[in-house]
């Protein structure tokens, strides 16, 4: 079998098509045939060689990159049982943890001691068979295909973490996504949008604003190149602000973001991709009663739920294009240069869902 793999870290060129032994499953696991496989950002971050808090690099190289993926499962160990059966369609939790710690067993996965994430620090799923515990599996809802199912591990979980667990979003509310195009925003959006809030967004391109203002769920786009552009989105607001801010930039929108929030609003932080040691001003947080949130990747129960409201509510992700394994490169490529709005997934020539939109 084949699957994508880095040899090294730096650009795209470490990245490379290479053949794999294939697994057998452990009395406990199972084995998916990966149909369908996501790229993140953090599948950037880890080819790039990305240090410092919190980041998981991986134990060895080659390393088999992919946090995210949908498959069916094609073999099962000796005491799976019924819990999971061979030709079921099933997405992958990619978080691991030790399972019996007081967190694990409330299924907050996340926040165990031993939380580690496939495709990190351990091989990932952009591989065309993965064994994988069969409790980190999910069956899907005969109304998600595999191709929406690989797009949501990782942003809708995350998503979800978010606005439902971290923000308790409620109708009515005004909720402000930074940076609209990537692929936890394009989840946040929607998730908040089905949770009664009204959606704002914003996007550095201007090519990027007008695909976003053609999504039915988003209420405002801004066009923010620079900073400084918080007076926009507060003249917008009538000078009254929002009531929540979803930001997975970081350094460079920190400032501008917390400044747009309401009195008592809550800033919830999910990602850093700009950089993570902002400049703020700490009297603008607490003289405002504002709140700043942490929402990591979140925990099974998170993963469970929202793969359920998709299986009931008719959402699907925001897929931006599928590629041929092949072009793992390509996928890199586009991502880094965040020419993307939403997912880009890649096809391990065994899906069998629709084509992108």
């Amino acid at each position: 079998m084949i699957g994508a793999a880095i040899t090294g870290h730096g650009g795209i060129d470490q990245i490379h098509v290479v053949s794999l032994p294939e697994p057998e499953p452990g009395p406990a696991d199972v084995v998916v045939q990966i149909a369908y496989a996501a790229v993140n950002r953090a599948d950037l971050l880890i080819r790039q060689g990305l240090t410092g808090p919190g980041v998981r690099r991986p134990k060895q190289l080659p390393h088999v990159l992919g946090v995210d993926g949908a498959g069916t499962v094609v073999a099962t160990g000796a005491q799976v049982g019924d819990t999971v059966r061979v030709g079921d369609r099933v997405a992958v939790f990619p978080a691991m943890s030790c399972e019996v710690c007081s967190y694990c067993r409330r299924g907050l996965t996340s926040r165990c001691a031993e939380y580690t994430l496939i495709g990190e620090e351990e091989p990932g799923l952009q591989q065309e068979l993965f064994a994988v515990p069969a409790r980190s599996v999910v069956r899907l809802p005969d109304s998600l295909e595999l191709l929406d199912a690989a797009a949501v591990p990782a942003a809708y979980t995350t998503a979800w973490t978010v606005v439902v667990t971290t923000a308790a979003v409620r109708p009515g509310e005004r909720v402000l996504v930074v940076g609209g195009g990537g692929g936890v925003a394009a989840a946040a959006m929607q998730l908040a949008a089905h949770s009664g809030a009204q959606v704002w967004t914003t996007t550095r391109s201007e090519s990027k604003a007008a695909r976003l203002r053609e999504l039915p769920y988003v209420d405002r786009v801004f066009c923010t190149a620079g900073p400084g552009w918080s007076a926009e989105v507060l003249d917008a607001a009538d000078g009254q602000g929002v009531d929540v801010v979803v930001d997975s930039v970081g350094a460079p929108s920190w400032r501008d973001s917390i400044r747009v929030l309401a009195p008592g609003g809550r800033m919830v932080v999910c990602g850093a991709t700009g950089g993570d040691t902002p400049d703020i001003s700490i009297r603008e947080l607490y003289q405002g009663n504002r709140s700043i949130l942490g929402a990591p990747f979140g925990g099974w129960n998170d993963f469970r739920d929202v793969v359920a409201l998709l299986g009931r509510s008719g959402i699907r992700p925001v897929i931006d294009r599928v590629l041929p394994l092949a072009d793992v490169r390509e996928a890199h490529r586009a991502l880094e240069a965040q020419e993307q709005i939403g997912k880009i997934v890649l096809d391990l020539g065994t899906g069998a869902g629709r084509t992108a939109a």
